[in-house]
């Protein structure tokens, strides 16, 4: 504003919004403003024409009309506002019905109603049972105003050129007020659509960070709960060892930096393997495979995600020294209930035994080591490095024999 109002005065006088407007009329405060003085410059012209064919009453009428413009940019400024609108809405009748009743209907004074109306249906402080009455009431008037027109000889005649003028004034004028009226509206219109349509893309982008799609796209069709059974799927629990310790002795940004940039690689992985990523929980991170779309093998998909992420991982080194970060992991497969839960803050997430051994697989396992029960590595022997860890104590299940993903 400070450029516009250097560069440009006019510019800036039109452009401003004082602070006493409310944000509700900010828009319209400037759009009538620029309406207000365009109204006093038109019948500035017209009052020109009337002068010079001799209708002397318009002419006269005419200052007044001036007057009632620049009094109602006035009374805008001063915050006013509905007086204001309300005064340049009876002189528009009033001024539409002088000059038909003085020059007939051939230059187009009756259109009064055309403004009129738009008005009615722009403005911010009454309803539309009261705009639709007072649009019934100057249809009325306009009406009345054309059979009188019809039925009965104008009080002056304008002839030749300035009758040609004055046509071609009129002609070019209603356009131009409508296009001024109509125009701030059309663009405030385009831009609230593109601005919906960038809000429901970045609501879109933030939902899918949440949810799956295809479960969004069943969240958004129902307000139904979701959820489903799923026979055969695979989980696993990813955490990072020593994180706890680590974070006590660094910076929170630093903190906050290095786990972003491990589960940002974690969910690269996630992505390339076509599973699905539940939650993340402090330091430690859920993926699923088969669920909400069904993978060719869950198991083995489950197991090869693993070996990667634990080799992914390795990559980074603990802040401050040259040693590898490391991770302990547990993966199980069976049934489980998935859904989504809460209205606020909702989240997709997994229930059922399956995922509670997956659980203590990695909080019973060993450092840089996948861990899983005995079942699920038998049906992995034949394509992954197996090896046999023995019984391990698993809180709710007791004894459970567990092996170890070497490769």
């Amino acid at each position: 504003m400070n450029k516009l109002a250097a560069d440009n005065p006019v510019g800036a006088f039109f452009a401003s919004v004082p602070k006493h407007v409310p944000p509700h009329l900010a828009r319209y405060y400037t759009y009538w403003k620029i309406f207000y003085f365009l109204g006093s410059l038109a019948h500035l012209s017209v009052l020109l024409l009337f002068w010079q064919t001799g209708v002397r009453p318009m002419a006269v009428f005419g200052i007044f009309s001036v007057a009632t413009y620049l009094f109602a940019l006035f009374l805008l400024i001063r915050g006013y506002f509905r007086l204001a609108f309300w005064i340049a809405i009876a002189e528009l009748i009033l001024h539409g019905i002088a000059a038909t009743v003085c020059v007939g209907i051939q230059y187009g004074f009756q259109q009064y109603a055309l403004l009129v109306l738009i008005l009615l249906f722009i403005q911010p402080f009454y309803g539309t049972k009261m705009a639709v009455m007072m649009a019934a009431l100057t249809l009325t008037s306009t009406g009345l105003l054309t059979i009188y027109a019809l039925n009965n000889p104008p009080l002056y005649q304008i002839s030749g050129n300035w009758s040609d003028a004055m046509t071609v004034t009129m002609t070019i004028m209603w356009p131009v007020f409508v296009l001024v009226m109509v125009l701030p509206f059309i663009r405030a219109s385009a831009r609230a659509e593109e601005e919906v349509q960038a809000a429901y893309g970045e609501s879109e982008r933030l939902l899918l960070n949440i949810l799956p799609s295809s479960i969004a796209e069943k969240l958004k069709a129902s307000p139904d709960m979701i959820a489903d059974d799923h026979e055969k799927v695979a989980i696993l629990f990813v955490d990072i060892v020593g994180f706890t310790e680590l974070s006590e002795r660094l910076q929170p940004g630093e903190v906050v930096a290095l786990l972003n940039q491990i589960f940002n690689a974690i969910d690269d992985l996630v992505s390339k393997h076509g599973c699905e990523k539940i939650k993340t929980i402090g330091d430690a991170y859920m993926v699923v495979a088969g669920l909400p779309k069904p993978v060719e093998n869950s198991e083995k998909t489950i197991a090869q995600l693993a070996l990667d992420i634990r080799s992914a991982v390795s990559r980074f080194s603990l802040p401050g020294t040259d040693k590898p970060v490391q991770v302990r992991i547990g993966i199980n497969s069976g049934k489980v209930v998935a859904g989504v839960i809460g209205n606020r803050k909702f989240a997709y997430d997994l229930w059922g035994d399956a995922v509670n051994v997956a659980s203590r697989m990695e909080a019973t396992g060993l450092v840089g080591a996948i861990q899983m029960p005995d079942e699920l590595a038998q049906r992995l022997a034949d394509h992954f490095q197996i090896e046999p860890r023995g019984l391990i104590e698993v809180k709710g299940k007791g004894k459970v024999a567990t092996s170890l993903l070497i490769g």
